[in-house]
């Protein structure tokens, strides 16, 4: 953009892109002061969901994302930051806050070698890439990368879904047998399984 005309039509262009790709930056930086400093009930919100999705217009996991991503940059990259507003970064050399996010669970993971993560940052960071081939490459060195701690999660979680459907539906049997007028030993044999069901979810 330093060697175009400013008054050319291309360079509004460039400049428009820049300033729509940067946006999120500068929202980013706003919400995390509104969060930060509990203005939304200064103006009337009792939660900073209900203030972003009712005043600002964005969903309460936009507005975390965005959030977010941008104190991660505030953290993890403040030079970054300072020469986000710079006039002579271009439109390609900004990251949108998907990508940035991320980078950020990328970064919270103990499976990333710092040269692995370096060269997702540098991917990330140089915003020429698009944000779905970033996060599909991001998944997959997460995957690739060390002990299959995923898949021991995921049976976990599949694990506690279905511990949780049994007590649900041992509870309405309960209730059903109570009014059926069953044996009290049925009952109770019920009880006790329900007992060690819940025990596994503390």
């Amino acid at each position: 953009m330093g060697e175009l005309d400013p008054q050319s039509f291309r360079y509004r262009v460039l400049d428009a892109a820049r300033g729509f790709k940067s946006s999120w930056i500068d929202l980013g930086q706003l919400l995390y002061s509104v969060s930060k400093d509990k203005k939304y009930k200064d103006w009337g919100f009792l939660t900073f969901e209900a203030y972003c999705q009712k005043e600002v217009g964005i969903k309460q996991a936009t507005a975390v994302k965005m959030l977010k991503s941008y104190y991660f940059l505030e953290k993890e990259e403040p030079a970054f930051l300072k020469e986000a507003s710079s006039e002579d970064r271009t439109p390609v050399q900004i990251p949108g806050f998907e990508s940035v996010n991320a980078l950020r669970l990328a970064k919270e993971s103990e499976r990333l070698t710092p040269k692995q993560y370096e060269d997702l940052r540098v991917d990330v960071m140089d915003g020429k890439k698009e944000e779905g081939e970033l996060k599909k490459k991001i998944r997959y060195v997460l995957k690739s990368t060390g002990p299959n701690r995923s898949s021991e999660d995921d049976a976990a979680e599949r694990k506690t879904a279905t511990v949780k459907r049994l007590l649900s539906n041992l509870n309405g049997a309960k209730t059903q047998i109570n009014e059926l007028d069953f044996p009290p030993k049925v009952l109770k044999q019920i009880d006790v399984l329900i007992g060690l069901l819940t025990d596994y979810l503390k």
